[in-house]
């Protein structure tokens, strides 16, 4: 991305715009997100930990086979730094999946070995709020997550994607394509506000606790 980032009347705050929902978002995340928010922004303002001004927060990176700033530098957030990144889906769409396995940017092949997985309990359902914190370019982010991966792109608007999670598992977001130049700089939504992420270059991934 650029440096120089767009302004959105609606944006509460630089980096932290408003979050909004994917095509068929069911119902009943839906009639929970009003509460969801109100939790969010008392455990925000009680804990003074919500994130202002789109900057990174100190997140140190760990090498994994290259100095930092690499393509092989991976950067692992702890359950502290981003909690509730990714929620839980009610368990009517655990067992009837199929409306949210249409929006999955993944293979058939694939959406039928995640519906058996998810018929075995071995993996759940779960959403998580993405959006790209300065200019909306067409970054590209891959995200793994209980052996299925998807490729998804950014937008400034927030967006809340659909992925499979393992319980005591990771979730791995790799950079893929900087669309503008400056990095891929993604905003992640947490029970303790947004959280922007280090600018990362194409090959860098974070990874963040599933659960």
């Amino acid at each position: 991305m650029r440096s120089g980032e767009s302004k959105d009347s609606s944006d509460g705050a630089e980096g932290a715009p408003r979050p909004e929902l994917l095509l068929l978002p069911p119902q009943p995340i839906q009639a929970r997100a009003g509460v969801f928010a109100v939790v969010t922004l008392a455990a925000s303002i009680a804990a003074g930990l919500l994130i202002f001004g789109g900057k990174p927060a100190n997140f140190a990176p760990a090498p994994s086979g290259g100095s930092p700033g690499s393509h092989h530098t991976v950067i692992t957030l702890n359950a502290d730094q981003a909690p509730g990144a990714f929620k839980i889906l009610p368990s009517s769409f655990q067992n009837s999946p199929a409306s949210v396995l249409a929006q999955l940017n993944m293979p058939e092949a694939e959406k039928r070995r995640l519906s058996e997985k998810l018929a075995d309990g071995s993996v759940r359902l779960a959403a998580v709020t993405l959006w790209d914190r300065l200019d909306e370019d067409g970054d590209q982010i891959e995200v793994n997550a209980a052996t299925f991966s998807q490729m998804l792109t950014i937008m400034h608007k927030p967006v809340t994607f659909f992925l499979p999670v393992q319980p005591g598992g990771t979730v791995s977001i790799r950079a893929v394509r900087d669309g503008g130049g400056g990095g891929v700089t993604l905003g992640v939504s947490t029970i303790i506000g947004p959280v922007p992420l280090p600018a990362l270059v194409p090959g860098q991934v974070v990874e963040i606790p599933a659960l």
